[in-house]
């Protein structure tokens, strides 16, 4: 997508919101541009001013919800303070990133419904990958540099302790009410980080 004016980001903003929430009510396939126009309050003229099909909504959702994730995250550890002992900034920190990424469960069936049909759309498996590929390197880079500040080391490469968190977040689309992505990310974070002993 080209660089938007303030209201044109701001009518893609309420299409990318109403397709989370009708995505995630009816799938992909049988939510119409109608349903999605009728539920963001907009005509079908201005569906296809900015988007050439639901597919290429889905493309901007992920590019916009990764964007965010990134400059939500890029902020966040500023805000820990400094004199704080690193096992507690550590604490801290995980807490914070697990309020920026949790997922709500509207999301999630979104989230996973355009992996999915990704599967079964290779125009579209290419634009995920292609914005993967854009935004690891800003992912991994984030990562190491709060293993850094925090003067901690990780038992997994970098690469792989963000796979394992890209699969934590899907952890409450099984069903199960109790399912909590944030209880269990920061236990599990905290046994990436090697101990070493004294």
């Amino acid at each position: 997508m080209t660089e938007l004016t303030p209201r044109r980001e701001a009518t893609v903003a309420r299409l990318i919101d109403a397709a989370i929430e009708q995505f995630a009510a009816r799938g992909i396939d049988a939510t119409s541009v109608e349903q999605l126009c009728e539920a963001a309050g907009f005509s079908r003229g201005a569906f296809y001013s900015n988007f050439a099909s639901k597919d290429d909504l889905c493309a901007a959702m992920i590019q916009q919800f990764q964007d965010r994730l990134l400059a939500e995250l890029g902020t966040m550890v500023a805000e820990i303070p400094a004199e704080v002992e690193a096992s507690d900034q550590l604490v801290q920190i995980l807490d914070k990133i697990t309020r920026i990424i949790s997922p709500t469960p509207q999301m999630t069936l979104t989230l996973l419904e355009i992996k999915l049909r990704a599967q079964r759309n290779p125009e579209l498996y290419q634009r995920l990958v292609d914005a993967d590929e854009r935004t690891r390197p800003e992912q991994i880079a984030f990562i190491d540099a709060l293993v850094n500040s925090l003067d901690i080391e990780l038992i997994l490469p970098t690469d792989q302790v963000l796979r394992i968190f890209e699969a934590l977040f899907f952890y409450g689309a099984h069903g199960d009410p109790t399912a909590n992505f944030r209880q269990v990310m920061a236990p599990l974070a905290l046994t990436l980080v090697k101990q070493h002993q004294a």
